[in-house]
């Protein structure tokens, strides 16, 4: 069984994508995976899916600075030799970085894989028996456009499906009447798009105000959002050959 990887930040991301891979491109959750990769620490998150006899492992490595490290621990560098992995895609939010740095800071990552972002990339691997073999990469930048991360583009989805669109601008007004004077590290952008994803999701579905994340992404039908269909377009390839 061929097997691609995703690497995400943290589990806000993992729930997102799962929820967005499984009701979008039609992925089915799986208890376990062919790798053996389980979580080994509270800041890790793995999920699998499958689809046509190929399977996904989507790993939350528990932050941006984690990625390393996480690589490290599950030998994410052997599992590409010893294993059939037929894609390794990265996705990281992209802050207030400029993508050549975000690139930058990708690099070296994996041993001998050069990754791209943007782009599908034809990697060339010796496996354990020095037989050459493929593995494509992917680096996703969340978003690419401008500064931010995922909770941005939340926030830019949630704008494009009608019903959603009153509630997400009259919370970010609000979020915006408390940076002066009240709440003034809301005036940094990354923390008043948490605030304000938090503050939607929480008004919205009032009952599950104090669950996590997860609870609310199954509640949005994120495939009418055209921001997040556009960003996750390379989703799509999951499972499929590559376009180059």
């Amino acid at each position: 069984m061929m097997t691609e990887i995703i690497l995400v930040e943290g589990v806000t991301d993992t729930q997102l994508i799962s929820y967005y891979l499984q009701n979008v491109y039609g992925w089915r959750h799986e208890k376990s995976n062919n790798l053996g990769m389980v979580p080994l620490d509270e800041h890790d998150h793995i999920e699998t899916l499958a689809k046509d006899q190929k399977q996904l492992v989507l790993c939350g490595v528990g932050g941006k600075g984690r990625f390393a490290y996480f690589v490290e621990q599950h030998r994410i560098d052997s599992i590409i030799v010893e294993h059939d992995i037929s894609s390794l895609m990265i996705v990281t939010d992209r802050d207030d970085d400029s993508i050549n740095r975000v690139v930058h800071r990708t690099k070296g990552l994996l041993e001998g894989i050069s990754i791209k972002a943007g782009e599908w990339t034809k990697n060339i691997i010796n496996d354990s028996f020095g037989q050459q073999k493929y593995m494509d990469s992917y680096l996703l930048i969340v978003p690419a456009e401008k500064a931010g991360a995922l909770e941005t583009v939340i926030i830019e989805a949630l704008k494009d499906i009608p019903e959603q669109t009153v509630l997400v601008q009259e919370v970010i007004q609000f979020i915006e009447t408390l940076k002066s004077g009240i709440v003034p590290e809301l005036a940094q952008a990354n923390k008043a798009d948490k605030a304000t994803v938090g503050t939607f999701f929480s008004i919205r579905e009032p009952k599950n105000a104090m669950r996590s994340f997860g609870t609310f992404v199954s509640k949005i039908d994120w495939s009418r959002s055209e921001t997040l269909n556009k960003l996750f377009l390379p989703f799509g390839c999951l499972g499929e050959d590559k376009p180059y």
